[in-house]
């Protein structure tokens, strides 16, 4: 039996290392590629700051500011954080460029913006004593960590830089796990945010409607195990078979191999064709995904599989040495007492609309539910559809405005 598993080892790595060798010849055919964040911020013709965040535990996260749209605008401005989801960073806001990407509509409408990457992602892979190619440890965090250390590191840095008292929060799917788990264990930084906007919020997932999400959320502890059998720590990083892939056949929107991207795409997030624009996709591939790990992956579907919203689940006697209780603890999202809007979809393949009457219920100070007016509107469409200004940006920018 141990020489069958090694033998398949020794073969996944092979068929492994050749898939991305040959992957890897194809780079995406988009004159942006390989721009990263600050560059491709600059390119637009848009000012952009770089700044390092120093986590309680030590990771060294990246923040890119746009301190103002194009031009010189001296007017007071209102600070605004975004935080992205899973598989994301910062990149996901600003790379469809000016009237498309949400960090550069709201630049224009006079807000300072600001851009968190959490721990892990590709401009966010820093730590003061952790080495993340090296050190397992780097690796050792769930969600919950994200919530407690990298989201309340980014309020207190923005807060200290503009001198402000509480700032606007704009959380998109993992961006509103984060905010949430804040919220329920840290309940002090809620005064900090004055308006919260919820862009598909994640915390209750039962029922995933994309096959793969599904599979994912049914088989959590088969994959884990396979895994760890094979030491992984990161998933999805760049330059590893997945996202080798998705650059492959994401490359040119002319190549024959773009209904591959395409449908990767919808059926996990939900199909929505008149609002993509295969355009972009190459441009996309380019930096998304752009890693996580294992044990924050495994935390999302282990909350899929259960229906609720808990700590991650180290099995009964991992619980009863961690928390001293047999089931994970459950964040408590009735502490939350800030001002929230929640914005959600009914093609929403990875947060099904059937979860968002408990949402509403739970969260106790709802100021606005609004469902987006398009049937086909997917779960990325939230940043990503052709008219996702006309469909849901202006009806931020309008909630924005009353705090």
């Amino acid at each position: 039996m141990v020489s069958k598993i090694i033998s398949f080892s020794i073969l996944t790595l092979i068929v492994s290392i050749v898939l991305i060798n040959y992957f890897s010849r194809v780079k995406p055919n988009h004159p942006l590629a390989d721009l990263n964040v600050q560059e491709i911020i600059q390119e637009y013709n848009y000012p952009v700051e770089v700044h390092n965040v120093v986590t309680e535990d030590g990771y060294i996260l990246t923040l890119h500011r746009i301190p103002h749209g194009r031009g010189n605008h001296s007017r007071k401005r209102k600070p605004i954080l975004l935080l992205h989801g899973l598989l994301q960073s910062a990149w996901d806001f600003v790379h469809l460029g000016p009237n498309q990407s949400l960090a550069f509509v709201l630049s224009e409408e006079g807000y300072d913006v600001w851009l968190g990457s959490v721990r892990g992602t590709t401009w966010s892979r820093n730590h003061t004593t952790l080495d993340p190619d090296k050190d397992a440890a780097f690796w050792d965090y769930t969600i919950h960590e994200i919530g407690v250390y990298d989201l309340p590191a980014f309020i207190d840095y923005v807060l200290e830089k503009t001198e402000q008292k509480s700032i606007h929060y704009l959380g998109y799917s993992q961006g509103t796990i984060a905010f949430f788990i804040m919220g329920s264990e840290k309940t002090d930084y809620l005064s900090k945010i004055k308006f919260m906007a919820a862009f598909s919020p994640a915390f209750f997932l039962r029922d995933p409607i994309s096959p793969i999400v599904k599979f994912l959320a049914n088989n959590w502890r088969s994959l884990q195990g396979l895994l760890n059998f094979f030491n992984y720590r990161e998933l999805f990083g760049r330059g590893d078979l997945f996202s080798s892939y998705m650059k492959f056949v994401c490359h040119d929107e002319n190549s024959v191999l773009i209904n591959l991207c395409i449908h990767t795409h919808f059926s996990i997030f939900g199909y929505s064709y008149d609002e993509l624009n295969k355009s972009m996709l190459p441009l996309t591939a380019a930096n998304t995904p752009c890693g996580v790990s294992l044990k924050q992956f495994v935390h999302v579907f282990q909350i899929a599989d259960s229906g609720d919203f808990h700590r991650y689940d180290f099995g009964n006697q991992g619980n009863l040495e961690k928390y001293g209780q047999e089931q994970p603890p459950h964040y408590d999202v009735s502490r939350v007492t800030t001002p929230v809007a929640i914005y959600y979809s009914s093609n929403d393949w990875a947060v099904n609309i059937n979860n968002m009457d408990r949402v509403l219920k739970t969260v106790p100070n709802v100021v606005k539910s609004y469902k987006v007016p398009l049937e086909d509107f997917n779960h990325l469409d939230f940043l990503y559809a052709k008219h996702v200004g006309d469909l849901l940006f202006n009806v931020l920018l309008d909630d924005l405005s009353k705090y």
